[in-house]
């Protein structure tokens, strides 16, 4: 019952200070030093920057809509569906 999956237990200890690291081809498992470790660095800055240009960009409010909706109150035109405000206020509490 020792081999579950192939994966035989070992009775060697790593030494102290290194680390296991997954080869890209064919997973294979090597001991190295943290000195001989290389890290990727990821930068999200640049793409941050652009992500908050765009959203500045767009307008908070579409203005149009609540210009048709002002007007269609004023002319008394304006017509709420109550069982579909319903739903979506019941539908908006199962979300929180």
């Amino acid at each position: 019952m020792a081999e579950i999956n192939n994966i035989k237990p070992t009775t060697l200890q790593p030494d102290v200070g290194s680390t296991r690291n997954v080869s890209e081809r064919g997973g294979q498992t090597s001991s190295t030093s943290r000195s001989d470790l290389q890290t990727d660095k990821v930068s999200l800055s640049d793409a941050l920057s652009q992500l908050e240009q765009t959203l500045s960009e767009v307008p908070e409010v579409d203005s149009a809509r609540v210009e048709a909706i002002k007007a269609a109150i004023e002319e008394g035109s304006y017509q709420v569906d109550s069982q579909e405000l319903a739903r979506k206020m019941i539908d908006f509490e199962g979300d929180l």
